[in-house]
């Protein structure tokens, strides 16, 4: 007898995978409804799987599920916000320091280099879609060459509140000339294997995520949660272990 089971499962991953994608990029924004009907169709499942789906979202902080009212886009939380950077920070560091004590560099840095003039090139078309996706290139190369992919992966669950945030500011036009500058810091403290220079300049670059929320923030407040009690608008940059915040 043939065996079925796997397919509900398919289905749900799907549409979990195709909700996300949406909500992460803004697609869906903060707020707007969530409708099973209207999924069912789009996607071409039955029911079951969308509720499946929600569900996981709801466990990612994703979807507010509110029983006889529906389920919505969540607000983007500030407290996860900060605990996402502040992870990404330090394992960036770690792997920048890491790269820079190869013997052989070259191919990073030649990767790096060619992402960096890629994502200028897309910048002065105004496509800030691939724009997204070649800055996300950029910290890939890190975390392979460092041999990091696993971390890369445990990273991405914890950092969805991150990506939209980093899709508002890629989308809003915020601090293009200076990303790609601070993107290029990283390059040659990589390519002189100055390592202690490579992880500061990793932390000088995440730590505008600060800078960044203030901006965003005051631009779609209505997208964020737990605002006043944020500890971002006073972030002060300190040395400890790695450089930390």
């Amino acid at each position: 007898m043939k065996d079925n089971s796997a397919q509900p499962q398919l289905a749900s991953d799907y549409a979990y995978q195709t909700l996300y994608n949406k909500i992460v990029s803004l697609e869906l924004s903060p707020g707007d409804i969530i409708s099973p009907v209207q999924l069912s169709k789009e996607l071409g499942v039955s029911r079951t799987p969308i509720q499946k789906a929600s569900a996981k979202l709801a466990d990612d902080g994703l979807l507010d599920v509110l029983p006889q009212r529906g389920s919505y886009v969540s607000q983007i939380n500030i407290d996860r916000i900060y605990e996402s950077f502040y992870m990404r920070n330090l394992v960036e560091q770690a792997a920048v320091i890491k790269i820079c004590g190869l013997e052989q560099r070259d191919d990073i840095c030649i990767q790096l280099e060619q992402n960096i003039y890629n994502q200028k090139k897309v910048l002065e078309r105004n496509l800030y879609e691939e724009s997204f996706e070649i800055d996300e290139r950029f910290h890939h190369i890190i975390y392979k060459s460092a041999n990091m992919l696993y971390i890369e992966k445990a990273l991405a669950q914890i950092s969805a509140d991150q990506n939209r945030l980093r899709k508002l500011k890629i989308l809003s036009n915020i601090r293009v000339d200076s990303t790609l500058q601070e993107h290029n810091n990283i390059l040659e403290s990589i390519r002189a294997g100055k390592a202690e220079e490579a992880a500061l300049n990793i932390y000088k670059h995440i730590s505008k995520f600060a800078e960044d929320t203030i901006v965003i923030h005051d631009k779609y407040p209505e997208y964020f949660s737990n605002w006043e009690n944020t500890e971002i608008k006073n972030l002060k940059l300190k040395k400890q272990s790695f450089f930390s915040f």
